[in-house]
C-alpha cells in the first residue's frame, strides 16, 4: 500500500514566484467572435473592476434596444460526463471502481442513451428585467428541464425568466441529444435617450471575458457589438517555502479569501448566502450550490481566521468585525434549513442538499459549524437545532434496533435510504460538540451509542471499515479504502474519545491512521485511495487537507511526534500546492485533478472543492494553536 514517490509529477503545477507579475490575455475565440459578433458598427464596454458599462449612439427610430450579453464561459457547455484529457491514458484495474463497483458502468450507459446534461454558466449578476436565452439546432421533437423546473417542448427558442436561473453552472437535460445548444446568452432592454444607449452590468469573475451585442428589439437585427478581453497583470503571490508560523498565517488569509468567493450572491436563490461546493477551472464556472452540511467548516475557518494574529484583512478582503458576521450568515442560512413540519419524515433534520436530508450530515454541521458559533456568539438557537437533530438520530437508532440507521431521506422519492455509509461517523462530532457545550449526559450518551453502532456495523478484523452498510441484508460490504472518508471516521472517533476516553475509541483512529501514515508519498500527499498508486485515482487533495489537522490532533491527545512530524508534513504539501496562478477565481484554493475531482463528476477535470480549502484553513488553524507554533 506504500506509495511513497512524489506524485504530481503527471500534473502541470501552477507556477508561483515570489515577485513580478504575470501577464493574461483573454478573448474570444475565432469561432465564437464570428457567431456572436456582427463586425460592424463596434463599441467600447469599459471596464471598472467587475462592473462594466458602455455608452452608444443610436441612429435609428427606436425607444428601447435589446442588449445581449455573451460570457466565454459558454463557448463549451460541458456535458455531465465528459471525459477529461488529464485522465490515465492507460487501461488499468486501479483506474476502475475507484468509489464503489459498477460506477463506471453506469458512467458509459449515460453516455450511451439519448439524453443528456449540460451545463450554461451564468457569470454575470442579473437583473431581474434579464432572461436567459438558448438558440438551440433542433433536429427533432423532444423535450427539455431547466434546473429542475419541469420538462417542456424543445423550441428554437427557449426563454429562461430571471426566478429560474440561478449563478454561475445552470443544468439543462436534453432529450433527445441530437437537439444542440448554439447560443445561451442573457437578453435585457435598454432605453434610449437622446440618441443613446447607457448601460451598466456587474460581472461575478475579475476576468470576465465576452461579447455585448445590440439589436432591434422588435426584430432582433442586429446594430452593433463589442468584444470584451481581459488584458491586465496579476501579481505573482508566494507564501514562501518551507514550513514557519509567517507562512501558515500567509495561507490562511489566502484560503479565507478562496471561500469567501464562493458565495451564492444571487437574491431570490434558496441557497443566498450559501456556498459554492466546487469551482471547475476547466468550465469557469462555479458548481452545486445546495450542499449545506459542507458549509460548516468554512464558518469555523471564519472564525479560526478571526482569532489568528496575523491574518491579512487586505488579503481576505473583510474587517474582522465582517469575516466573523459571514460566519454568522452561515449559520442563520442552515439554520433555516431545518425541517420544521412535525409532518414530515425527515422533521428535526437539516435539508443538507438538494434533495436530501441526513442525520449524520446535519451533525456534521453542528460539529464543525453551529458548536463554533455558538462559542462565537452565544446563540442558543444552535444548541436548541442541534438537540433537535440528535433527538431525531435516537428515533432512527431505536427504530433500526442500533443495527444501523438510514443515510438519508430522499424528499424526491418520499422514502429513506436502504443504505448506511462508513462516512455516517461525520455526525459524531456533532453529538461530542453538544456535550462538551451542555454538559448534558444525553448527548455523551448518544455519541458512544452511535459510535458503537458504527463500529458493529462496518469494522473489519484488521480495523479497516466496510464502505456501505445495507439495511436489507443487515451487513457492510468491503473495503474501498478511500482516505477521505477514513478521515472522517478518524474524526469522528476522536472526538467521541474526547467524550468518553474509556470507550476504547483513540486505539481504533490510531489503528487507521498509522495505516494510512505508511502510504503517504514523500511530498506530503495522499492518494484518493491508500491502497492505489495515485497516478491512476489521482492525489486526493481533499484527504491531504482533512488528514493534515488530524495528525495535529492526533499528536495534542497522544503527544507522540511521529503525528507531529506526518501532520506538519501534509500541511507544507498543502501549502506547496495553494493555487497562485493565471485564474483570478481560484487563487488561494488547492486544485484538485484526480478520480473525485467535482466529488462524483468532473473525473480528472481541475477543481477546486471548496470543502477542501476549508479543511485547509481549520488544519493551518490546529497547527497555529500548537506551542510550537505560537506568536512569541
Amino acid at each position: 500500500m506504500a506509495y511513497k514517490e512524489s506524485r504530481r509529477h503527471f500534473i502541470k503545477k501552477s507556477a508561483v514566484a515570489t515577485a513580478g507579475f504575470s501577464l493574461g490575455i483573454s478573448a474570444l475565440s475565432t469561432a465564437c467572435r464570428d457567431k456572436v459578433l456582427g463586425g460592424k458598427g463596434t463599441f467600447e464596454v469599459i471596464r471598472n473592476g467587475r462592473s462594466l458599462s458602455f455608452k452608444l449612439p443610436v441612429n435609428i427610430d427606436v425607444s428601447q434596444v435589446e442588449v445581449r450579453l455573451f460570457s466565454k464561459a459558454n463557448e463549451y457547455i460541458f456535458e455531465y460526463d465528459d471525459v477529461s484529457p488529464n485522465a490515465p491514458k492507460v487501461q488499468n484495474e486501479q483506474t476502475k471502481d475507484v468509489w464503489m463497483a459498477g460506477f463506471d458502468e453506469q458512467a458509459d450507459i449515460r453516455r450511451n442513451s439519448g439524453r443528456e446534461q449540460r451545463f450554461p454558466t451564468v457569470d454575470v449578476a442579473m437583473k431581474p428585467d434579464m432572461e436567459a436565452i438558448i438558440e438551440m439546432n433542433v433536429k427533432e421533437q423532444g423535450i427539455y428541464d431547466f434546473n429542475d423546473t419541469g420538462e417542456n417542448p424543445v423550441a428554437a427558442e427557449i426563454r429562461i425568466p430571471y426566478e429560474k436561473v440561478e449563478y454561475w453552472g445552470n443544468s439543462l437535460i436534453l432529450d433527445p441529444k441530437t437537439n444542440a445548444i448554439e447560443h445561451f446568452y442573457l437578453s435585457t432592454k435598454a432605453d434610449v435617450a437622446e440618441d443613446k444607449v447607457s448601460y451598466q452590468f456587474d460581472v461575478l469573475r475579475d476576468d470576465w471575458v465576452g461579447a455585448v451585442s445590440i439589436h432591434r428589439v422588435d426584430t432582433g437585427e442586429f446594430i452593433a457589438s463589442s468584444e470584451v478581453t481581459w488584458d491586465s497583470t496579476l501579481p505573482k503571490v508566494s507564501t514562501g517555502t518551507g514550513v514557519s508560523r509567517e507562512r501558515m498565517v500567509a495561507a490562511l488569509s489566502w484560503a479565507t479569501r478562496y471561500v469567501l468567493d464562493c458565495e451564492d450572491t444571487k437574491p431570490d436563490s434558496a441557497t443566498n448566502r450559501g456556498e459554492y461546493l466546487l469551482y471547475d477551472l476547466s468550465a469557469k464556472t462555479r458548481l452545486r450550490p445546495a450542499w449545506a452540511w459542507a458549509w460548516g467548516p468554512s464558518a469555523k475557518m471564519f472564525l479560526e481566521a478571526v482569532d489568528a494574529d496575523g491574518v491579512d484583512t487586505e488579503v481576505t478582503g473583510l474587517s474582522n468585525e465582517a469575516l466573523k458576521q459571514r460566519a454568522i450568515e452561515i449559520g442563520n442560512i442552515t439554520l433555516d434549513r431545518l425541517i420544521t413540519d412535525p409532518a414530515s419524515p425527515a422533521y428535526g433534520i437539516i435539508r443538507t442538499s438538494a434533495t436530501e436530508a441526513s442525520t449524520v450530515d446535519a451533525l456534521f454541521l453542528v460539529g464543525w459549524g453551529w458548536m463554533p458559533l455558538y462559542r462565537a456568539t452565544g446563540d442558543q438557537r444552535y444548541l436548541d437545532a442541534g438537540r433537535k437533530v440528535a433527538e431525531k438520530l435516537n428515533l432512527l437508532m431505536d427504530e433500526h434496533d442500533d443495527v444501523w440507521i438510514p443515510q438519508a431521506y430522499e424528499f424526491h422519492k418520499k422514502e429513506w435510504k436502504s443504505i448506511m455509509s462508513f462516512e455516517s461517523s461525520m455526525g459524531l462530532p456533532g453529538l461530542a460538540g453538544l456535550y462538551f457545550e451542555t454538559g448534558d449526559e444525553y448527548f455523551k450518551k448518544t455519541t458512544i451509542r452511535l459510535a458503537d453502532l458504527l463500529i458493529r456495523a462496518f469494522e473489519k478484523e484488521d480495523g479497516m471499515w466496510g464502505v456501505f452498510f445495507y439495511g436489507d441484508k443487515k451487513k457492510s460490504g468491503p473495503v474501498n479504502y478511500w482516505t477521505k472518508a477514513f478521515g472522517y471516521i478518524a474524526d469522528g472517533l476522536i472526538e467521541a474519545h474526547r467524550v468518553a476516553p474509556e470507550q476504547g475509541y483513540l486505539k481504533k483512529v490510531q489503528v487507521i491512521a498509522d495505516a494510512i501514515m505508511e502510504t503517504q508519498a514523500a511530498d506530503g500527499s495522499f492518494s484518493v485511495r491508500f491502497d492505489r498508486d495515485p497516478e491512476f485515482v489521482g492525489v486526493g487533495e481533499k484527504a491531504t487537507t482533512l488528514w493534515a489537522g488530524l495528525y495535529i490532533r492526533l499528536y495534542k491527545l497522544t503527544g507522540d511526534r511521529k503525528y507531529y512530524d506526518v501532520g506538519m508534513k501534509t500541511l507544507e504539501w498543502c501549502m506547496d500546492n495553494q493555487y497562485f496562478g493565471e485564474d483570478p477565481s481560484a487563487r488561494g484554493g488547492i486544485v484538485s485533478r484526480s478520480w473525485p475531482s467535482g466529488i462524483n463528476f468532473r473525473h480528472w477535470f481541475d477543481v477546486v472543492v471548496t470543502y477542501s480549502v476549508s479543511f485547509f484553513g481549520n488544519s493551518l488553524a490546529e497547527a497555529l494553536s500548537l506551542d510550537e507554533w505560537k506568536k512569541q
